[in-house]
C-alpha cells in the first residue's frame, strides 16, 4: 500500500535512519520512540502484517552537523528532500538455498529543491561507534557491531542486537511465485558496491565515529533542480519460519547522501569502444596497467595491442583498437542454426582486457557492468549483421546451445552474454544492449596462479643424461599470490631444484621489480635415454596446481 509521507535529508547528514518494521503476526506493535539529543535526524518507520504494510510514519531525531567530501564523492549542493507523494513497501520471505530469508525494500520520492543539478547521488549507509564509551556525550545513539543497523528488536518489543550482522542491505528484490525464485527488481534502485573511499570524509555526530559502508544506491544521471525521482531501499535477512518469535521486526538504517559530478566512481553512459573508468585494489599501485590483449589464432599466442597505464587513482581513459585479423573467429561457432540472419555469418571477438601490477604480474581483469546484476561483453565484428534465432553446436560432447537477439554494427559493439547449464548441455544467451546504457569499470582479482614470462613456453632444455642444466627463469604472480610453491617435473630420471620457492609478497615489492626472478638447475640421472621429449614444469601452492610451462628436453649428448 502507499502511505502519504514526507522527509528531508539535510545535506550531508551523517545519520539518516531508515526504521524498518517488520512482523509476522497480525497484531499492532508501536515503533521505538526516538531517541533524544541535539541536531536534525530523520525516520521512515514502516509496521507490517505479514506480507502486507499497515502504515507507516515519520519521526524526527537528532544529529550532528555532517560534512562530506572526496575525490570522487562530494557534497550535494543543498537539502535533498526524501519523500513525495507517497511511500510503498514490500516484505516477502523466499528460500536461497538452505535459508530462508526475509526481504524488505521501500520506495519513496527524493526531489532535488536546490537551484543545481544534483550528478549521480549516491546514498551511502554509514556505521556510527561511540569513541570513549561513554553515552551521556554522544549526539544520537551508536550503530551496532559496526554495521549501519540500530534499534533491532523482536516483535514483542526485545532487543535483538546480535541479530545486526546478518541485515545486509541490497537490490529490491521479486518474487516469482510460481517458483519461490527471488530475482532483482527491474526498476529497483541500482546498488553499487566497492566504491572507492579513499579520501571520504564524513563529520560524525558527537562522541561518535563514522564509517561509511563501500556500496550504496545510485541514482545515476542528473536531477534537475526541482525534479523527482524515486528511490527504493532494500534491506534482507535471515529467519526461522518456525520460529517467528525470533525473528527481527524492527531496525533502523543509518545512511547519508553524496554525489559523483565525474562518474569516475559510479559509471555513465557507455560507448562500446570506450574503456573508461576506475580500477581500486590494494594491488594496483602506481605503474599498474591495463592491456588489451587478443588470441592470434594465426600467430598461436596472445598479441598485446595497446598499454595503458592507470592513473594514480585507478583512473584509465582509452578507446579499444581494431583486432588484428588473426584473432577473429566465427560469430556462430556452430553449423546448425534456425531462425533469422542478415549476414551468414561473420568474423568475431572479445577483448581481454588484463591488469598488469607494477612488477609486470597479471593480477585480473577489467569488466564492464551494468548497473543489473549482470555483465556486459565488448563484441568486435567485421560486418553489421542482425540474428534472431539460435544454433545448436554437438561437437563437445554435450550440446552447446546458442540463443541470439543480435543488432550488430561493424566495429565494437555492446552486448550481454549470460550461461547457464541443463540436463543435456549448456545454454547461451546473447543479447545486443543499446549504446548509452549506464555502467561502470570494475577489477576482477584473477584466480591465484603463477606463469613463466621466461624463457618462452615451447623453448629447448639441453640436458644430457648424468648432466645438470642451470636455467634463468622470471615467473609471474597472478591474481595476488604469494608465500611458497612447490616445483615438479613429469619426466622419469629427471629433477628440478630448488624445489620449492618463496615468492615475494606484490604489496612489499619495489617499483620496478619482477615478481621473482631465479635460476632452476635441471638434473638429468644416468639412464635417462638420449631422445627429444615433452617436460612439463608443474607448480603448485598447498597441493593445487596453479601453473604449468611446456618445454622440450633436448636429451642428446
Amino acid at each position: 500500500m502507499s502511505v502519504p509521507a514526507r522527509i528531508t535529508l539535510r545535506r550531508l547528514s551523517t545519520a539518516l535512519p531508515l526504521t524498518l518494521l517488520l512482523a509476522c503476526s497480525p497484531a499492532p506493535h508501536a515503533p521505538p520512540t526516538p531517541e533524544a539529543s541535539r541536531g536534525p535526524v530523520y525516520a521512515l518507520d514502516l509496521q507490517v502484517s505479514g506480507a502486507q504494510v499497515a502504515q507507516a510514519s515519520l519521526h524526527t531525531l537528532p544529529a550532528g552537523t555532517p560534512g562530506l567530501s572526496s575525490q570522487a564523492l562530494e557534497t550535494t549542493p543543498g537539502d535533498v528532500q526524501l519523500g513525495a507523494q507517497s511511500v510503498s513497501s514490500v516484505t516477502f520471505v523466499s528460500r536461497r538455498g538452505a535459508q530462508d530469508i526475509r526481504h524488505v525494500n521501500t520506495t519513496f520520492m527524493v526531489t532535488n529543491p536546490t537551484g543545481e543539478p544534483i550528478t549521480n547521488l549516491v546514498l551511502l549507509p554509514v556505521a556510527l561507534t561511540d569513541t570513549d564509551g561513554d553515552p551521556s556525550n554522544n549526539a544520537t545513539a551508536p550503530t551496532l557491531a559496526g554495521t549501519p543497523f540500530r534499534s533491532v528488536r523482536l516483535y514483542g518489543g526485545q532487543d535483538a542486537a546480535t541479530q545486526a550482522p546478518n541485515l545486509r542491505v541490497t537490490r529490491a528484490q521479486d518474487l516469482d511465485l510460481q517458483t519461490g525464485v527471488t530475482r532483482p527488481h527491474p526498476q529497483g534502485t541500482p546498488f553499487l558496491t566497492d566504491l572507492d573511499l579513499r579520501g571520504l570524509q564524513v563529520t560524525p555526530p558527537a562522541g561518535l565515529s563514522v564509517t561509511p559502508q563501500s556500496g550504496g544506491w545510485l541514482v545515476p544521471g542528473t536531477l534537475a533542480p526541482g525534479a523527482s525521482v524515486p528511490v527504493t531501499f532494500a534491506v534482507d535477512f535471515p529467519v526461522d519460519r518456525q520460529h517467528p518469535e525470533t525473528q527481527v521486526f524492527s531496525f533502523s538504517l543509518l545512511f547519508t547522501s553524496a554525489q559523483d559530478r565525474t562518474g569516475s566512481e559510479v559509471g555513465g553512459p557507455t560507448d562500446p569502444a570506450r574503456v573508461v573508468g576506475t580500477l581500486h585494489h590494494p594491488l594496483l599501485g602506481q605503474g599498474a596497467r591495463v592491456e588489451e590483449q587478443y588470441l592470434d589464432y594465426d600467430r598461436i599466442e596472445w598479441v598485446t595491442a595497446q598499454n595503458v597505464p592507470l592513473a594514480a587513482d585507478g583512473q584509465v581513459a582509452f578507446t579499444l583498437s581494431t583486432p588484428p585479423a588473426g584473432a577473429l573467429s566465427s560469430l556462430f561457432e556452430c553449423s546448425d542454426f534456425v531462425g533469422d540472419r542478415s549476414q551468414p555469418d561473420a568474423l568475431a571477438v572479445q577483448a581481454n582486457l588484463q591488469v598488469i601490477g607494477t612488477q609486470g604480474d597479471p593480477l585480473g581483469r577489467a569488466l564492464t557492468t551494468s548497473l543489473t546484476p549482470a555483465g556486459l561483453t565488448r563484441l568486435y565484428v567485421d560486418r553489421d549483421i542482425r540474428v534472431q534465432g539460435r544454433c545448436d553446436d554437438l561437437a563437445a560432447g554435450g550440446t552447446i546451445t546458442y540463443q541470439d537477439q543480435l543488432d550488430l554494427k561493424r566495429g565494437w559493439n555492446l552486448i550481454q552474454q549470460q550461461g547457464r547449464s541443463t540436463d543435456t548441455g549448456y545454454i547461451i544467451q546473447r543479447t545486443s544492449i543499446p549504446t548509452g546504457i549506464w555502467s561502470r569499470l570494475t577489477f576482477q582479482l584473477g584466480s591465484p596462479r603463477v606463469s613463466v614470462a621466461a624463457p618462452q613456453e615451447g623453448s629447448s632444455i639441453h640436458l644430457p643424461p648424468g648432466q645438470s642444466a642451470t636455467v634463468p627463469f622470471d615467473l609471474r604472480q597472478g591474481g595476488g599470490i604469494s608465500g611458497p610453491i612447490t616445483l615438479g617435473v613429469d619426466v622419469p630420471g629427471v629433477t628440478v631444484s630448488p624445489s620449492t620457492l618463496t615468492l615475494p609478497s606484490l604489496t612489499t615489492q619495489n617499483l620496478g621489480a619482477q615478481a621473482l626472478q631465479t635460476t632452476l638447475t635441471f638434473h638429468a640421472d644416468a639412464t635417462l635415454s638420449p631422445d627429444w621429449q615433452p617436460l612439463n614444469l608443474t607448480i603448485r601452492k598447498d597441493g593445487q596446481i596453479i601453473g604449468r610451462s611446456l618445454f622440450i628436453l633436448n636429451d642428446t649428448p
